[in-house]
């Protein structure tokens, strides 16, 4: 009788520590966070679909040099929403498991970006062979294995290397390299490669440290420093940018998503500090929408909605000609983000979730 006793009750008490983990989980989860990379994701798929399309506006592509688009915040916003949970997640899996295996558990994940970036980003039928392009999962890859080694330090010790980094990173861009018979800037090398090559791969590594420095931790993070700190950095970008724009300094000095310049990581982790904390105040704060969006679903499923994006690309440019009047396109792209949208919320329902 006191066994029966005794099991009654060690169940009652696992039965209610399930209950309080279920509870810390739930509440441990931000809408705002999921809103925001479902806002990155559709801006992907749309910008990646209507892309290869002659008559998109320049509006609608990413600026020539220097300048700005709303294409040219889609990959920045991308890398910005892995900032938001990078820290929190990382310490969730550390207490539970310890530096060595967490540590292990990261390098592998943003490994596997890296590795699958390049494996999706080689073309094998060319002239010269077998070309590698450098894209999206590269530079999250990289970034994340970056980021990963600085992740223990003090916020202040990350903001202090990132803006260090910068700085010199900025020099690095004007440094020259001979290219057949031509010599080029860096930055100019990174002008014609996509996303800025390695080198702008660099960028995107300071870019997401400077966000871990923002957020660190969300769960006890001040929300008002983040937009704080959204304002400042924003700020320092247009101040950086027309500096450079009125006396010439420093080289390379404008915000330039071809470049991946220092102004232009300035610009884009500033603003998208500033969204996410307005995300963050009427999904979270105000809880406005009562725990629901209609951007949930695929943001909980962003890794899975974006490797399988490129169907969407292929099919629209099987339907559509190249000269295809950009009303058309950008109904299919609409189209296109609705469907994945479908997929998305589909998995949902059925609780299935892709994340490595």
């Amino acid at each position: 009788m006191a066994t029966s006793s005794s099991n009654v009750v060690n169940e009652d008490i696992m039965l209610t520590r399930k209950e309080r983990e279920l509870v810390q989980n739930k509440a441990s989860r931000y809408l705002s966070i999921d809103v925001f990379r479902g806002l990155a994701i559709v801006g992907m798929i749309f910008v990646n679909v209507i892309a290869p399309f002659d008559k998109v506006p320049a509006w609608s592509k990413h600026a020539l040099d220097y300048g700005l688009t709303y294409v040219d915040l889609v990959t920045p916003f991308f890398i910005f929403a892995i900032g938001l949970t990078y820290t929190m997640s990382f310490n969730r899996y550390f207490e539970k498991n310890g530096w060595f295996q967490t540590f292990l558990r990261f390098l592998r994940r943003y490994a596997a970006f890296y590795g699958m970036g390049m494996i999706g980003a080689m073309y094998f039928f060319t002239d010269k062979g077998i070309v590698f392009s450098w894209g999206v999962l590269q530079a999250i890859g990289l970034a994340g294995i970056f980021t990963l080694f600085f992740l223990k330090f003090p916020r202040i010790v990350r903001f202090a290397v990132g803006i260090g980094l910068l700085v010199a990173y900025q020099y690095i861009l004007t440094i020259p390299v001979e290219v057949g018979t031509d010599t080029i800037s860096l930055a100019d090398l990174n002008l014609v490669d996509v996303h800025g090559g390695i080198i702008g791969g660099i960028g995107f590594c300071i870019l997401l440290l400077l966000c871990t420095a923002i957020i660190d931790d969300f769960r006890k993070t001040n929300k008002w420093w983040i937009l704080g700190c959204g304002g400042i950095f924003t700020t320092a970008g247009i101040i950086l940018h027309f500096v450079w724009k009125s006396t010439g300094w420093p080289l390379y000095g404008g915000i330039s998503k071809g470049r991946v310049t220092a102004s232009y990581i300035l610009f884009t982790v500033g603003l998208g500090a500033i969204l996410f904390w307005l995300l963050w105040f009427i999904y979270d704060k105000k809880q406005i929408t009562k725990n629901r969006s209609i951007l949930q679903p695929i943001g909980k499923n962003s890794f899975f909605i974006y490797i399988i994006h490129p169907i969407m690309i292929l099919l629209t440019q099987l339907i559509l000609p190249i000269d295809t009047h950009f009303a058309l396109v950008l109904f299919l792209g609409i189209v296109s983000v609705i469907i994945l949208w479908t997929v998305s919320f589909f998995l949902d329902k059925k609780k299935f979730y892709i994340v490595i």
